[in-house]
């Protein structure tokens, strides 16, 4: 992914999230790899951001964004 899609990718999870706390609810972990990724999220995908996430101190959207990008790339290099 080139750095003006991961720019992108990190814009669109900050409208997430600032939608998320305007109407005081989370964002889920498949809306938040389906706005970094621009396609729903498949199980194998949600799990290991769940992980991910869960194992992590806070993060910026930045890092959420990269860290998803990163976990995808892996698993296309894998098939």
């Amino acid at each position: 992914m080139s750095e003006t899609e991961r720019f992108e990718a990190t814009a669109r999870l900050d409208v997430l999230f600032e939608q998320s706390r305007a109407s005081g609810q989370g964002a889920s972990i498949p809306e938040i790899i389906e706005v970094v990724l621009g396609y729903p999220a498949d199980e194998e995908i949600t799990e290991l951001v769940t992980m991910a996430m869960e194992d992590s101190r806070e993060m910026s959207s930045e890092d959420i964004a990269d860290g998803i990008i990163k976990l995808q790339e892996w698993r296309d290099d894998q098939s």
